[in-house]
């Protein structure tokens, strides 16, 4: 996913340049945006699949193979940001860099060798950076706004209204989490699904039920996967992306789609990522059935994130907005 091609940078050639990179446990993100007049231009945009937690559920530790796939994902990525003129990046790391017991070993590697400090964030940082980057793209609204972010280690559940967030949750349920746990067979087995529809609607039972109608918005590569394998696309299109209505139906389908097909066949399904055929799954039924639990008929995919939303708050901070 790469924005440079489709945005005339001639403009903004003297406008300060800032980056802010999102470390999952499935994807490793990197936005880069110049600032005019205190507003956020993207410039640049790339997501790499790094499965930097990738075994963390059953071993606790970081693999050296998984930051071996970090490191050179952020240094490609910090090389880009210089090439670019970026001034400051600001990195993030979520679940994974959480829960390993060897994150400090990543984190001091990245630094020393590449110059880059990265913060983890809590759940609740994690939260609050998805409903802050949903709210500042699509302005203030009346109904309160539900934002599911599904990562490869947690799902956070932000609700809020208008700017003001007013209940939040992180739960560990996650697209490679789940993957990991229980779906282990080639095909997935009919026991296999029901054991993590069990696990998934058991969380559920813990999540926010708001007693006023609400707009649900899932950000995260889960949903736009979800929505780029609805409107069949070849190529990952932003624009038709980014706001497009996803219906529980829908959603339904997919996952009947999914679990009738290999992680060989699921590969050739247009608009799912290769990369993303192994898990998404188990991350489309973590968003069908928060759909479900709150009897939300549709839900809007945003393209902005996590890190959209650690670029704004740390914009505010230093007083651009």
């Amino acid at each position: 996913m790469k924005l440079e091609d489709t945005v005339d940078t001639s403009s903004l050639a003297s406008v300060p340049r800032v980056a802010s990179i999102d470390i999952g446990t499935n994807t490793i993100l990197l936005l880069i945006a110049g600032l005019d007049g205190g507003k956020l231009n993207p410039l640049f945009e790339m997501e790499t699949i790094a499965r930097l937690g990738e075994g963390v559920q059953k071993k606790g530790v970081l693999s050296q193979e998984a930051m071996t796939r970090g490191f050179q994902t952020l240094s490609q990525y910090m090389q880009r940001c210089r090439s670019m003129g970026v001034e400051r990046v600001f990195a993030v790391g979520t679940s994974a860099l959480r829960e390993a017991s060897n994150a400090n070993d990543f984190l001091r590697m990245i630094e020393e060798q590449l110059g880059l400090t990265i913060d983890i964030i809590s759940g609740e940082e994690e939260a609050l950076s998805s409903f802050l980057a949903v709210v500042r793209d699509w302005g203030e609204r009346r109904e309160p706004i539900l934002v599911v972010d599904v990562g490869g280690g947690s799902t956070e559940f932000v609700l809020g209204q208008g700017d003001r967030v007013q209940e939040w949750m992180s739960l560990p349920l996650g697209a490679v989490r789940f993957t990991e746990q229980f779906l282990l067979s080639d095909p997935v087995r009919d026991e296999e699904w029901q054991k993590m529809e069990k696990a998934i609607r058991e969380a559920m039972l813990q999540i926010l039920h708001p007693r006023k109608p609400l707009s649900m918005v899932a950000v995260g590569g889960t949903a736009t996967t979800l929505a780029s394998v609805e409107l069949g696309l070849e190529d990952f299109v932003v624009e038709r992306i980014h706001r497009f209505q996803l219906t529980r139906e829908a959603l339904r389908r997919q996952l009947l789609l999914y679990r009738s097909k290999t992680i060989e066949e699921r590969k050739r399904i247009a608009g799912l990522a290769p990369a993303r055929a192994d898990v998404i799954l188990a991350g489309g039924a973590i968003l069908s059935m928060a759909m479900e639990e709150l009897q939300c008929p549709s839900v809007l995919v945003s393209c902005h994130g996590v890190r959209y939303g650690v670029l704004y708050k740390r914009l505010d901070v230093l007083g651009c907005r």
